[in-house]
């Protein structure tokens, strides 16, 4: 690549940033669609990521990162092949590329951040505890680790809530905040809650909110129901699972199957699975667990 070819593409992509006019990106890869140096093909995958073109953007990375050996290129050339991943929807092959990048790069503290979302979108105990690890180590804390605690209160260390509250009053973000709060047990607390999503005008925060408080005042459950019509997030995977809380707490079989439906929407194979069963004691006992067997091979197999 000549440096005036190189200028002209690294402008093009510099003036995508700022406008985002596809254009640009077309044009740089008809700039730099032949060549084969490090970083025209870094520059070209960069385009076709923003293109929604994942596969052509990893081949390209796959095929920089074996001609390279300098430890800073090769570094960031694996983190751009992890947004890829990510992009594409491969959060394990995304994490495993994370795990790759030097901690001696420039780019180790950003790929760490990075590291840590993937880890909250798995949404599991382990993957969440290494988050809480990579995140806590930062000098200044985000709303990443404010996530972290939240979910790490409600599957196992309850107190972390209170950090979640402190961490989120610190940063002065108010939905955070009332996220944080609802993993309390404490009615004034999750009166807080109630009232902080009112004010964000945020119903589906304010059916959570109220159904967590009707467990204390079963009288507030159907005004949870009808906070949760009222949202225009009605497929939600928060709504997923507070149908299913609804339905675990009032027997109403159209809670379940609302909830599935919104499962089948997100391929949510062991939530499908668990929940066929449920609906097999109620209604076509053979017919639903053969779903939910199903269900249980797709995730074995995912």
């Amino acid at each position: 690549m000549t440096i005036d070819e190189e200028e002209k593409a690294y402008k093009l992509y510099e003036d995508y940033k700022k406008t985002k006019n596809k254009k640009n990106l077309e044009e740089i890869i008809k700039l730099l669609s032949s060549k084969k140096d490090i970083n025209s093909l870094n520059l070209l995958s960069l385009a076709y990521i923003n293109l929604e073109k994942y596969d052509q953007a990893i081949e390209l990375l796959d095929e920089a990162i074996k001609k390279t050996k300098d430890e800073e290129d090769k570094s960031i050339l694996l983190f751009n092949k992890a947004l890829a991943l990510k992009s594409k929807g491969n959060l394990t092959a995304s994490y495993q590329t994370l795990k790759q990048i030097s901690p001696k790069s420039s780019i180790y503290q950003h790929s760490r951040r990075f590291l840590a979302q993937i880890c909250i979108s798995f949404g599991d105990l382990h993957y969440l505890e290494e988050a809480k690890e990579i995140l806590e180590n930062f000098e200044i804390p985000n709303e990443d680790l404010i996530i972290t605690y939240i979910l790490l209160s409600r599957l196992k260390y309850k107190e972390l809530y209170k950090k979640a509250v402190k961490l989120a009053k610190d940063l002065k973000n108010e939905k955070l905040l009332a996220e944080a709060l609802l993993s309390s047990d404490d009615e004034e607390e999750l009166q807080q809650a109630l009232q902080i999503f009112r004010k964000l005008k945020d119903t589906t925060g304010e059916a959570k909110a109220l159904y967590k408080l009707s467990l204390k005042n079963p009288s507030l459950l159907y005004e949870a129901v009808q906070k949760l019509e009222e949202s225009g997030n009605k497929e939600t995977k928060e709504t997923q699972i507070l149908l299913y809380q609804l339905y675990k707490n009032t027997g109403i079989i159209d809670f379940l199957k609302q909830s599935i439906k919104i499962a089948e929407k997100y391929e949510d194979y062991l939530f499908l699975a668990r929940s066929y069963v449920e609906l097999s004691k109620k209604e076509n006992e053979i017919e639903n667990l053969r779903k939910a067997v199903n269900y249980y091979e797709k995730y074995i197999s995912k």
